[in-house]
């Protein structure tokens, strides 16, 4: 009991730090499109993910190889050399990619299709620079299992860089215009890498003398190498679609709108799916990567039943949230755009957008357990995949149909994505597709929410057209979907006595009724 208590313990501590910082990392755009309109929202949108594909990776890909060394050589003389060597090589990756981005800004901004790029680009390459430092830390202690540090590390990181950059902006925007403002991109990241830093110093401090670096080569250091670069990126790929995607945005929109458009303005409308999209993934994976470390236990001791068992749990828990997400996100939208963007711009983009919510979630949490057991492989090549249906529908579409377009390819994409991962965990003997009355009755459930939200929101024609009254409208049309949601997957039956148990809070509310 004790060892099961202390896996969901430290599962718990980086799910409430993942919850946190990447809420964080969501929401804050709304404040930042405010402040420097779509424009400088474009700005910010084609700057940032180059950093934040790196970042997946310190935070999630690389920490976890180093983790497993700590493991493997606990209490032994070559540990210290081995995470010598990969803080070696780490700090040479990133400075060259970190020196690459600077020195590239003005070839980047080009193919980007606007050369006033350069100055925010040439910020980003900074930030690359931290990241070795906190891979090593983060992945030294979730060896250990002490997963606290990871967390308060990740969360104190999020909040300082989201305070720099408003900060920064919203001076630039008094000084300069939105070009300058999307510099405050490079310089959060590398303050809040920074404060990270500080926060793990403060930990390394109780741990006596495992920093002490021995930099002689290891006899096997090229396999080590090798380990460290593909585990790295293959562990990565179930954080790493929606960061992507964007990268993938940002090289393939601009030059292919229409030439009479204002391009930048028609960027940073779309760009708005971006920080919902997040958010709603975040939310939705959180309880279902719960389930993880159970998987992983279970199929290690070929306990492959229930192994299969806890994936098909955690991968329902995804698909009903996800899809509520996805069809709330859609009815709400209207008042999403006017109470968190301004204005009503794009709305019907953003709609068609919100089902990447579900299978951006469905592929996250389907990749997180075929890495769970052992085949992290296959999701970075399905990831690869969806990438390149997304970049070649990108290309295709958007010149004829514009910013839909896009929207149509992310779509395409992480559906793509979503039923290649759940054919590989099948394939594997990991996961049992969802029985045909789960399906059924989440899109019954999702059919009774929908107009209920859409009937709620006619009630409020009766308030001001304002920003406050969207506000108010959003919130509660928003509260009213999800407890009609929850009340009819509740009434169905839809999860089993154990599985609605295990859900927070839900099972004191609402006992299970059979």
């Amino acid at each position: 009991m004790g060892e099961r208590t202390s896996w969901f313990q430290a599962a718990a501590y980086l799910s409430m730090a993942a919850l946190a910082a990447k809420g964080m990392s969501a929401l804050y755009k709304i404040p930042y499109q405010n402040i420097t309109g779509d424009t400088g929202f474009y700005v910010y949108q084609q700057v940032y993910p180059l950093y934040g594909a790196a970042l997946v990776l310190g935070t999630y890909g690389f920490p976890l190889v180093i983790a497993k060394a700590v493991v493997e050589h606990e209490g032994k003389e070559p540990l210290r050399r081995h995470l010598s060597f990969y803080l070696l090589s780490l700090v040479l990756l990133f400075a060259v990619l970190g020196t690459a981005v600077t020195a590239s800004a003005p070839l980047t901004a080009r193919l980007m299709g606007d050369p006033e790029l350069t100055a925010a680009l040439r910020w980003m390459g900074a930030p690359f620079f931290l990241v070795p430092f906190f891979a090593l830390a983060r992945g030294y202690y979730q060896g250990k299992h002490d997963t606290l540090p990871t967390a308060v590390s990740q969360v104190t990181e999020q909040f300082v860089r989201v305070a720099a950059i408003l900060i920064t902006a919203w001076a630039a925007m008094q000084a300069a215009g939105v070009y300058k403002a999307g510099i405050s991109a490079g310089i959060g990241a590398l303050a809040g890498g920074a404060a990270g830093l500080v926060v793990l110093y403060f930990y390394v401090r109780r741990y006596d003398g495992w920093w002490k670096m021995d930099f002689r080569l290891p006899e096997n250091w090229l396999s080590l190498l090798g380990k460290l670069l593909k585990q790295g990126l293959f562990v990565s790929a179930s954080a790493m679609i929606l960061v992507l995607f964007q990268v993938v945005d940002a090289f393939t929109i601009v030059q292919r709108l229409d030439k009479g458009a204002d391009a930048a303005v028609l960027k940073g409308i779309y760009d708005r799916n971006w920080p919902l999209i997040q958010f709603g993934a975040v939310v939705t994976t959180v309880f279902s990567y719960a389930a993880l470390p159970s998987v992983t236990k279970y199929w290690n001791a070929g306990r492959i039943r229930e192994a299969s068992e806890e994936a098909a749990k955690a991968l329902k828990i995804c698909f009903v949230f996800g899809a509520a997400a996805a069809a709330g996100m859609a009815a709400v939208m209207p008042e999403v755009n006017t109470a968190m963007f301004t204005d009503t711009s794009g709305t019907a983009v953003l709609q068609l957008a919100a089902p990447v919510v579900l299978f951006g979630s469905l592929f996250m949490t389907a990749a997180a357990l075929l890495h769970a057991i052992g085949k992290d492989g296959e999701a970075a090549l399905i990831l690869a995949g969806a990438a390149g249906i997304k970049m070649v529908m990108n290309v295709l579409l958007v010149p004829e149909f514009g910013t839909a377009g896009a929207a149509a390819a992310s779509l395409t994409g992480t559906g793509a994505a979503a039923a290649g991962a759940l054919y590989c965990l099948k394939k594997r003997g990991g996961f049992s597709f969802l029985p045909f009355s789960v399906t059924a009755k989440t899109a019954a459930a999702a059919a009774v929410m929908v107009p209920g939200v859409l009937l709620f929101q006619k009630a409020g024609v009766l308030l001001p057209d304002t920003r406050t009254a969207s506000a108010g409208i959003l919130l509660s049309a928003s509260a009213f979907g999800a407890v009609l949601f929850i009340i009819f997957i509740w009434r169905m039956s839809l999860f089993s006595k154990e599985e609605w148990e295990e859900l927070p809070k839900l099972h004191k509310l609402l006992p299970h009724r059979r």
